[in-house]
């Protein structure tokens, strides 16, 4: 497995088989990818630092393209005639909705709901079992009362109590540099509850200071299993 990390919560893993993307929201052009291979965006909600709606584009010219798009995500033909996007919805675009399960040709897709908006992403691919976060994160921030951040907590500690027990290969987890010091309270839970054998921080930003601050800190009982990641680009083959 190969993950390189594109840019804020945006990965690529390439699989023997299949490249899965995650909340590709760069403009400009396009990687390019294996045509041999099966292409798989997901995309966890709207926001702007999560989706770019020029991933479809991509549809001619990959034989085997397909798009799953988390909840509130809906493209109706008036906004992609405005995007410049000509596509067949039915045949590349999979609609998905919170704590649903689907399988996709021999890919098993799971998603969890998003403490913020859309969806989290557990799929099985390959003998590979890889989660990713989206906005789904313990969003506890100091200028919040407390019962909001009580509820909040709670929220966040339900969804990931869900996935206890899966042996998770790979996890794109929120480390955000903006909660301050409440930064870390998403990812150790997650760490605590459910673990993976590798973890991606993600949602930083760009400061990657708050890995190294994590893994000194709060994470370090985790250290060995954060990738340290440096800059957009960066691979990791795992």
């Amino acid at each position: 497995m190969i993950v390189t990390y594109i840019k804020h919560s945006s990965f690529c893993v390439e699989l023997e088989r299949h490249v899965l993307i995650f909340d590709y929201c760069l403009d400009g052009d396009l990687p390019d990818f294996d045509a041999d291979k099966q292409i798989l965006f997901f995309t966890s909600h709207k926001h702007a630092d999560h989706f770019n709606v020029k991933i479809l584009n991509l549809a001619p010219k990959y034989k085997n393209v397909h798009y799953f798009l988390g909840a509130g995500l809906r493209l109706n033909e008036k906004y992609l005639a405005r995007n410049g996007i000509t596509i067949d919805r039915d045949s590349y675009v999979t609609n998905l909705y919170k704590r649903q399960e689907m399988d996709f040709g021999d890919i098993h897709i799971r998603t969890l709901r998003s403490t913020d908006a859309g969806v989290a992403y557990l799929i099985d691919c390959e003998d590979a079992k890889i989660y990713h976060a989206g906005d789904l994160n313990c969003w506890c921030r100091a200028e919040e009362s407390r019962e909001y951040n009580e509820k909040m907590k709670r929220e966040y500690e339900a969804e990931i109590d869900a996935i206890r027990g899966e042996k998770i290969d790979c996890a794109f987890v929120p480390l955000d540099p903006h909660l301050e010091n409440t930064y870390w309270m998403g990812m150790s839970y997650f760490m605590e509850a459910v673990g993976a054998a590798h973890v991606f921080p993600m949602h930083m930003w760009e400061d990657y200071s708050y890995i190294d601050r994590y893994v000194t800190n709060e994470g370090k009982a985790h250290a060995e299993k954060i990738a340290r990641i440096t800059a957009p680009g960066q691979r990791f083959e795992i």
